[in-house]
């Protein structure tokens, strides 16, 4: 199998433009393959709702289980395990149309008329679906290429940028050299990043007079690393491009109210489809001890003010009798329901409630407790940045890291915080919305860092 840390260059954005391809020719396949089928067998119309209904069904089940990911591409061999997984899909397909057919017609005939098709339907479903493996390799073609780059700095900041890249080599792998005065540039160089640190008229004039020689792209330090790490590093925030981002956000008016309508409208449609599970899991706690179900918790939020959220109770009474403690690995503390409340975010569902009444919003930081916060503001600069905007009950570094449980956690994830502070949109947010819904489905990122 093709793995995401042979990829050159890849970022967030890129796996939105595979997305964005990869949907678009599931659309048009199955639209395809309708209409040929429909001729074949003598139904001479094209029935739109069939093609859209399977589409919908078919793409929303790719996406939650990983057919649109870019590491899903084989390298040098084709790979048994790939035309499995697509096999899979495609029997999944095979069942959303299904599905589609008993949805649009009651009447028993017209069943039996459409599933007819199936056995041809299905050679065209294959088809289309391994193709798209080609789709994924081209875009692994387009992207392992642009992999060299030179730095143009100090040796100090040079082996701090290798730290930073050696940490993101599971989405990453960059050749990074650093770049001398004097020295020649490689040929096979893609790019020169310069630091902001460099004062020499003389060094500017020789890295300006390099890249125009070798004719390659220039990218100041801060810029690069934010457009392909989807993240600020503390070390190189560059405070007067981030504030004038943010301002430039804050006086949206139309994109803030957008936002605080998405808001109010989502939190109570939420509410009402999670009802009944809220009712079951309060039932199961109440059941372990019983003992209160809803947890009541100080956070901190927008401009420092301090507001209560609340959650499912998952953890033993009396958990912090000796104090305030973030959650371990195996952390004895959680309950056999509060485990499974944790990983699939259940717990987090009675925070709408803040969202509801302006606390919080659905998307943006996490809420942290002063306690807490006394410790993490001496420890971490830039920390308060985060009082920028209303933190969120899902948020770009909930999406990208998992739980953060040590000062390294917390400055891994205000990396991802500072991203979206200084490039939130109505659009960023949705995606994150998104994403939230495959972590949820999938799990994932509950384990403390």
């Amino acid at each position: 199998m093709f793995f995401l840390s042979k990829l050159r260059n890849y970022s967030w954005l890129t796996a939105r433009k595979l997305i964005a391809t990869l949907v678009i020719y599931d659309f048009l396949s199955i639209f395809a393959s309708l209409i040929i089928t429909n001729i074949s067998y003598n139904f001479y119309f094209i029935e739109i709702k069939e093609a859209i209904l399977t589409f919908i069904i078919y793409a929303s089940l790719s996406y939650i289980f990983g057919r649109y990911k870019l590491q899903n591409i084989y390298g040098t061999n084709i790979n048994k395990r790939i035309i499995i997984k697509d096999l899979i899909y495609i029997l999944i397909l095979i069942v959303s149309y299904l599905i589609v057919i008993n949805l649009l017609f009651e009447n028993q005939e017209n069943n039996l008329l459409y599933m007819r098709k199936l056995p041809f339907l299905m050679l065209l479903f294959i088809i289309s679906s391994l193709s798209s493996i080609k789709i994924k390799s081209n875009f692994r073609k387009l992207y392992k290429n642009q992999k060299k780059f030179v730095f143009f700095g100090s040796q100090i900041e040079f082996i701090n940028l290798k730290k930073i890249l050696d940490f993101e080599d599971a989405k990453f792998k960059y050749s990074i050299e650093l770049l001398k005065t004097g020295q020649r540039i490689d040929p096979d160089c893609k790019g020169i990043l310069f630091s902001k640190k460099i004062i020499k008229d003389s060094d500017f004039k020789y890295f300006f007079s390099e890249s125009l020689k070798s004719k390659v792209d220039i990218y100041p330090l801060d810029d690069w690393l934010e457009n392909n790490l989807n993240r600020i590093p503390n070390e190189y925030i560059n405070f007067e491009k981030f504030v004038k981002k943010y301002n430039f956000m804050k006086l949206n008016t139309f994109q803030n109210r957008v936002k605080r309508f998405g808001d109010v409208f989502l939190s109570i449609c939420l509410l009402l489809l999670t009802l009944p599970i809220l009712f079951l899991a309060s039932i199961l706690i109440w059941l372990t001890d019983q003992s209160t179900i809803i947890y009541k918790q100080k956070r901190v939020g927008k401009n420092g003010k301090e507001f209560f959220i609340y959650k499912l109770r998952t953890m033993v009474l009396d958990a912090e009798k000796t104090g305030p403690k973030w959650v371990s690995i195996r952390d004895k503390r959680i309950t056999l329901i509060g485990k499974f409340l944790r990983k699939t975010r259940i717990d987090e569902i009675p925070q709408l409630i803040c969202v509801l009444n302006g606390d919080m919003s659905l998307i943006g930081p996490r809420p942290e407790r002063p306690e807490i916060e006394v410790d993490l503001k001496k420890s971490i600069d830039n920390y308060e940045l985060r009082y920028l905007v209303k933190p969120g009950l899902s948020g770009w570094a909930q999406v990208n890291a998992n739980y953060a449980a040590s000062i390294d956690g917390v400055k891994l994830k205000l990396s991802y915080d500072l991203y979206y502070i200084s490039n939130q949109s109505v659009l960023i947010d949705f995606l994150i919305l998104i994403k939230t819904i495959k972590v949820v489905f999938t799990a994932k990122g509950s384990e403390p860092i």
